[in-house]
C-alpha cells in the first residue's frame, strides 16, 4: 500500500528552506585527528544530491557534513532535512531526525542503511529514500513541494547516462585530503559475501565522455577513482584510460589481485596516469578467501601481483580483514612480518563487519552469531559477531595490535623507500598516508 505523509509546511516551492546531512558517528572520532587530511577523502554523496535539486526549489540550501563540521538545530528553521548515512552513523542520524522533527521539518533518511533495512529507518524519518537518488531525490522533492510525499521511495534502475555531475560548489574539504575524487562505475561485478556494495550499487559505467568532460571541470593534475573495481569491465577501462592519457594526470583507484596479471593492462595504466591502486587482499589465507566467495582466492600469488605492478611503477595499497572463519589467532599475530614480505606501499586493515543486508549478516544472524546491533560498533574496527576460532576480545586485542607494530617508524620508512613513487609527487602523498595511518588512534579508548 501506497503511504502518503503530509509535509509540516504549505509554502510554495522557492520560499522552503532545506539542510543536507552527511551524518557521521561519534565512534568515528578517530578519524578526525590532526592527521586526517593524510589519510580522509571527501564523499561524493552531498554533492551529488546538491545536483539533483532544482534551480530556485528551496530559498535556502545548506549542507552539512560532520566530519568536518557541527549540526546546530536552531540556527535555521528548516522545512526540510534530508540526512544521508551508513549503518555505523544509521543512529546519529535518528537523533538529527527527532530533534529537527521537534522543531516542525520534515526529515528524510536515505544511504546505505536505509537501502538495506528501510522498514527500521522509517520508524525515525518521515520519508525513507532507499537506494540511488537519481530518480527517487527528485520524485520525492517534487511532491514533498507538492504537498503529497511518500514514505517510501526506491527507484533501483538508474542509467549512468542520466548521472548530473556532482554539484561541489557547497561541499567542504576541511580536514580531507585536497584531491578531488569521482565515479566512473559505482558497481562492482563481484559478490563477496561480506561487500555492502550490491545492496547499493549495480555495476552500470557512465559514458567515458561524461567521465572525462567532469574531469577537465575539476582543473585538477591529481585524481582519486570511487571505483571499487576500476578494471572490471575491462573494454571500458581500456576506453576510459585511451582518454585519460590526453589529459596528462596523475591519478588512484581500486583494483582487484587480477589486474596485477594482466601486462597490457598495467602498461596501459600507467600510460594513462596511474600511480597506484588499492586491492582488497583481505586475507593470506585462501581458505578464507574461499569462504566468503572472494573471486581472487590464490594468496600464494599477491607477492608476485604486486612485484608485477612495481615493475610497472604503480603502487599497491594492499587491503586485509581480521576475523574470517579460518583465520587463526597465529596467523594474525604474524601478519605484520608477512605483510613486510609481501612489498607493499601501503597497507589497512579492519575486521571483518557483517553489514545489513549482506549475505554475511544473514548467515551469521541465522547461526546466532551476531553479537550486537549497536549500529555505531558497525565500523570496522569492532568485532560484532562470534568470531569461530578466537575469542572476540582476543580479536580486538588483536587487531589494535596488528595496526600498532604494522606502522611503526622503522616499517614505514622501508615502505616508501622501496615504493615505485619514490621522489615522485605522488611518494608525497605515500609517505603522508602512511604517517596518517599511524596516529589513526584505534586504541583501547575507542572501544
Amino acid at each position: 500500500m501506497t503511504v502518503l505523509r503530509q509535509t509540516h509546511s504549505t509554502t510554495m516551492s522557492g520560499e522552503k528552506r532545506l539542510l543536507l546531512i552527511q551524518a557521521w558517528s561519534r565512534n568515528e572520532a578517530a578519524l578526525r585527528s590532526r592527521f586526517s587530511n593524510l589519510i580522509s577523502y571527501s564523499s561524493l554523496t552531498l554533492a551529488a544530491i546538491c545536483a539533483l535539486i532544482p534551480e530556485g526549489m528551496f530559498e535556502t540550501v545548506d549542507v552539512v557534513d560532520e566530519y568536518s563540521q557541527e549540526v546546530d538545530y536552531d540556527r535555521v528553521r528548516y522545512d526540510l532535512v534530508m540526512i544521508s548515512s551508513d549503518t555505523s552513523s544509521i543512529q546519529t542520524a535518528y537523533r538529527h531526525s527527532a530533534e529537527f522533527q521537534r522543531r516542525g521539518a520534515y526529515t528524510v533518511i536515505g544511504g546505505y542503511h536505509a537501502t538495506a533495512l528501510p522498514e527500521e529507518v522509517g520508524m525515525h524519518c518521515d520519508t525513507v529514500i532507499s537506494g540511488p537518488a537519481e530518480k527517487a531525490v527528485p520524485a520525492f522533492l517534487r511532491d514533498f513541494c507538492e504537498g503529497h510525499p511518500l514514505a517510501f521511495y526506491r527507484e533501483p534502475e538508474v542509467c549512468s547516462a542520466q548521472f548530473p555531475i556532482p554539484d561541489r560548489a557547497k561541499i567542504t574539504g576541511r580536514r580531507k585530503l585536497r584531491i578531488p575524487a569521482i565515479t566512473a562505475n559505482r558497481g562492482c561485478i563481484n559478490h563477496c559475501k561480506y561487500c555492502s556494495m550490491p545492496v547499493m550499487w549495480r555495476s552500470d559505467p557512465r559514458p567515458v565522455q561524461a567521465v572525462i568532460d567532469e574531469i577537465r571541470s575539476l582543473h585538477t593534475r591529481l585524481l582519486i577513482f570511487y571505483d571499487p573495481n576500476f578494471f572490471a569491465n575491462r573494454e571500458y577501462a581500456v576506453a576510459l584510460m585511451q582518454e585519460l592519457k590526453k589529459l596528462h594526470i596523475l591519478w588512484v583507484g581500486n583494483a582487484t589481485a587480477d589486474f596485477g596479471h594482466d601486462e597490457e593492462l598495467m602498461e596501459l595504466a600507467y600510460r594513462s596516469g596511474c600511480r597506484g591502486v588499492l586491492i582488497g587482499l583481505e586475507s593470506l589465507n585462501a581458505q578464507s578467501l574461499k569462504g566468503v566467495a572472494k573471486r581472487y582466492s590464490d594468496a600464494d600469488k599477491y607477492r608476485e601481483i604486486i612485484a608485477n605492478l612495481h615493475r610497472h611503477r604503480i603502487a599497491v595499497n594492499g587491503c586485509f580483514v581480521l576475523g574470517f572463519d579460518s583465520d587463526t589467532e597465529e596467523e594474525l599475530a604474524a601478519l605484520p612480518e608477512r605483510v613486510d614480505r609481501l612489498g607493499l606501499d601501503l597497507c589497512r586493515f579492519s575486521i571483518l563487519t557483517p553489514y545489513p543486508g549482506t549475505q554475511l549478516y544473514r548467515d551469521l544472524d541465522s547461526a546466532g552469531r551476531i553479537r550486537t546491533k549497536e549500529w555505531s560498533l558497525y565500523n570496522q574496527h569492532h568485532v560484532v559477531y562470534e568470531p569461530s576460532q578466537i575469542p572476540a576480545e582476543r580479536l580486538h586485542v588483536l587487531y589494535r595490535e596488528v595496526w600498532k607494530q604494522t606502522f611503526t617508524w622503522r616499517r614505514i620508512f622501508r615502505r616508501v623507500l622501496h615504493s615505485p613513487t619514490l621522489f615522485r609527487l605522488p611518494g608525497i602523498f605515500l609517505l603522508g598516508a602512511n604517517i596518517g595511518f599511524k596516529f589513526l588512534g584505534i586504541d583501547e579508548k575507542r572501544r
